[in-house]
């Protein structure tokens, strides 16, 4: 019988009666050999941007660059924003000699304030007719006798200050003097001067020389001299140790711890921000020589704010960044401190090995994974 013809096969059809085509399944694009490649190296390069940011994270401690930290006089300045006390009070500051023995004269210096309001009345008690109107005011002490004239001091602002200023307008080379100049942004201020001593023969030690402009009083202290200053005026503090015996000027060549802050008289006040900047820039663009700005919802603490003769110093601490000239210099090594720690130090460098070995793998598979694609 002769054999029966080969019959070929149809296509099949859909249930419309069209013909399916059949054909070799096409990869998805993300399954390539190209994609894959692709992915593993955009994985190696996150990695290593990853790693660069731990070990450059520009949040740090910024006590390194505060040891203290110097501003020189009639050069530069220091200014911290919205200064605070640390327990959350209003920043003020003042000092108080030891002893009413202290031979050590304190006098002060205001560019534009006038007498409050309490303080002319006091006047017209005496029989004196104070003016109230703004100017140049001085507060200049000395000593009657052998006897010692002590003044204290209390700065106060009116409201929430933007920030406070210090500087030195004057470079006291004498042995014995030191000065501070002050001025309050977004708050007036109002100084409290006090000056007393030690009666003789029940004659008052102090002399105090008043003026307001062209008008002069002499007093003889006992009663608390206040004045208002507006907010962004400059006034200035001036230390005289008279007879080089007291405690506090002790070390003449050391920075001295002159004003205390808040009225529990500590040494520590808290800032936002830190910057030392010149007295004269060049131009309003120049960053500051140096700059702290703290950590996003937290404070710096100044730790220390010490008067010497030519310079301030302060320290401060806290978590932030620290600018010089406009650059970062603070970072933090996250990294380094992982090394220091085994467990995860072995986690890290797992995981970088499995990172590498997966990537490998996608730019060079193995012989028996390219035999089984094809």
């Amino acid at each position: 019988m002769p054999e029966p013809l080969p019959q070929r096969s149809e296509p099949a059809e859909t249930p419309q009666g069209r013909p399916v085509e059949r054909g070799v399944a096409r990869t998805p694009i993300w399954r390539t050999a190209i994609a894959r490649k692709v992915t593993a190296l955009a994985c190696l390069i996150a990695a290593a941007a990853l790693e660069y940011y731990l070990v450059n994270i520009p949040v740090a401690e910024v006590g390194g660059e505060f040891p203290p930290a110097t501003v020189r006089a009639r050069a530069e300045t220091v200014t911290f924003d919205h200064p605070g006390l640390v327990d959350g009070g209003t920043c003020s500051f003042g000092y108080t000699p030891p002893t009413e023995r202290e031979k050590v004269l304190v006098d002060a210096y205001f560019d534009n304030a006038q007498l409050s309001q309490p303080t002319v009345q006091a006047f017209r008690s005496f029989q004196i007719s104070a003016p109230a109107s703004a100017g140049p005011i001085t507060y200049l002490t000395s000593t009657v006798g052998q006897g010692a004239c002590s003044t204290k001091f209390e700065v106060t602002p009116v409201s929430l200050p933007e920030s406070i200023q210090f500087s030195q307008t004057s470079s006291d080379s004498l042995q014995g003097y030191r000065s501070l100049g002050t001025s309050f942004a977004g708050s007036e201020a109002e100084v409290t001067l006090t000056s007393q001593g030690a009666m003789q023969n029940i004659l008052s030690p102090c002399k105090v020389e008043l003026a307001v402009g062209d008008w002069k009083q002499v007093t003889a202290g006992f009663f608390p001299i206040k004045i208002r200053v507006p907010a962004g005026a400059h006034f200035r503090f001036r230390w005289q140790d008279l007879d080089e015996k007291s405690a506090i000027f002790e070390n003449k060549s050391a920075a001295l711890t002159l004003v205390q802050f808040g009225p529990l008289a500590s040494d520590q006040f808290t800032a936002g921000a830190i910057r030392i900047t010149s007295a004269n820039p060049k131009s309003a663009s120049n960053p500051p020589r140096l700059e702290a700005l703290a950590e996003h919802k937290s404070s710096l603490t100044v730790e220390s704010f010490a008067i010497n003769k030519n310079q301030l110093e302060v320290s401060a601490s806290g978590k932030g960044k620290v600018l010089k000239d406009g650059k970062v210099v603070t970072k933090t090594n996250v990294l380094e401190a992982l090394n220091k720690n085994p467990t995860l130090s072995a986690l890290f460098g797992a995981g970088n090995l499995a990172l590498i070995g997966w990537a490998g793998r996608m730019f060079f598979p193995s012989q028996r994974k390219k035999k089984s694609e094809a």
